[in-house]
């Protein structure tokens, strides 16, 4: 046998054909029909998959990517997109434009500019009265009461905010003998007559202008005068007039029915801007109950209200806002000794303080000791060192 090298079938049959070519064709090929057909086939299978791998060699080479990426679908989703030329106009729809929201844009400044004028006004109002003086006066030198000056300066805010009301403002304070009463009507006396006219501040005494039971009718024109005249030069002056009552329980029935009639919503507008302060002891067994059973004036306003109404129907008219006081502590009483030695000119000892503190009476009640008295005797006790 003769030895040969192997060669490849593709080889061998382009060899064959170019023999069978320079023999220009008279000798035939030794390959059959079939075996022709799989070599065409194969060599356009190579032919397609050479053209494939040379196109996506150059698409990568070109930054291109595979058809199926996400850019490649957004970018199609791009070119969906309808573009117009250069010079090409676009009209947009023009939107209905609504006449109601230039008007309530300016109907809501207006309606700013009335709150804050009227805000304005307000803060004037207080600020000539100088309410936050008065607070922090009574809170400086009244002792144990802070419940009753919070409701207090309340009602007074309230009120002198404004000029025009509706009604009048009573204020009718009670509470026990010696818990302040008559101390917190001269701060009110001694502050308004300092921010108004003196004359439209009233100080009235039940004992003093009225001593006599058997005049009472006569005291009652007085004081029904009185009112009159102040509240007519208050209305000139376009101020609030103050009338302060001390004793009220004192006072007898003709002065109590004159003042009830002045509290009357259906009178003239001058009588309707004054503002009232009673100070009474009555009521004040009812509010020593409900003081030692709850350890707080809270909710003693409805058996307070029971119990005046049984004495004058003047506490029930709407305009009368009560306000009971409370008992004084202990601790309470040793700072009254403290301000009355001091006033004297007496070093307050703290030891000699708490001595004179003991020598008084108190209730006891849940771990608190009220004094019966309250600062009453104080001032008798210092005068007597």
């Amino acid at each position: 046998m003769v030895d040969c090298e192997e060669v490849p079938m593709d080889a061998q049959v382009e060899k064959e054909r170019g023999d069978e070519e320079k023999e220009g064709g008279q000798s035939k090929s030794i390959l059959s029909p079939q075996l022709k057909a799989m070599i065409r086939i194969k060599k356009k299978y190579l032919k397609r998959s050479n053209s494939v791998r040379s196109s996506t060699n150059s698409a990568e080479s070109d930054g291109s990517l595979h058809p199926k990426s996400p850019q490649t679908r957004k970018s199609k989703r791009r070119k969906s997109r309808v573009l117009f030329p250069n010079d090409t106009l676009i009209f947009k729809p023009k939107k209905e434009r609504s006449g109601a929201k230039p008007f309530l844009v300016l109907f809501s400044v207006i309606v700013f500019f009335q709150v804050y004028n009227a805000i304005e006004n307000l803060d004037d109002h207080v600020l000539k009265y100088d309410l936050e003086g008065l607070e922090r006066s009574l809170h400086r030198e009244v002792f144990g009461q802070l419940e009753a000056l919070e409701e207090l300066m309340e009602h007074l805010n309230d009120y002198l905010s404004t000029y025009a009301h509706q009604q009048p403002l009573a204020l009718s304070l009670h509470g026990a003998s010696g818990v302040g009463k008559s101390h917190l009507g001269r701060l009110l006396v001694r502050h308004f007559r300092s921010v108004v006219d003196d004359k439209l501040v009233v100080h009235y005494l039940s004992k003093h202008h009225c001593p006599l039971q058997d005049a009472a009718q006569h005291c009652a024109s007085k004081l029904a005068q009185r009112i009159s005249e102040v509240v007519t030069r208050a209305e000139e002056e376009e101020q609030i007039p103050f009338f302060i009552l001390d004793e009220v329980e004192l006072m007898p029935p003709p002065l109590l029915d004159i003042l009830q009639t002045f509290l009357q919503s259906n009178q003239t507008n001058e009588f309707l801007n004054v503002v009232y302060v009673f100070l009474s002891s009555l009521g004040q067994r009812e509010i020593t109950a409900h003081v030692l059973q709850n350890a707080s004036t809270a909710g003693a306003h409805k058996p307070l209200r029971r119990a005046l109404s049984l004495i004058h129907p003047l506490w029930m008219e709407p305009a009368v806002e009560l306000i009971p006081l409370s008992l004084l502590e202990r601790e309470h009483v040793i700072q009254c000794f403290l301000e009355e030695m001091t006033l004297e000119g007496f070093y307050p000892e703290l030891s000699h303080v708490e001595r004179l503190a003991d020598e008084l009476a108190y209730h006891t009640a849940a771990g608190r000791q009220y004094a019966k008295t309250g600062c009453r005797q104080v001032v008798g006790k210092v005068n007597l060192l």
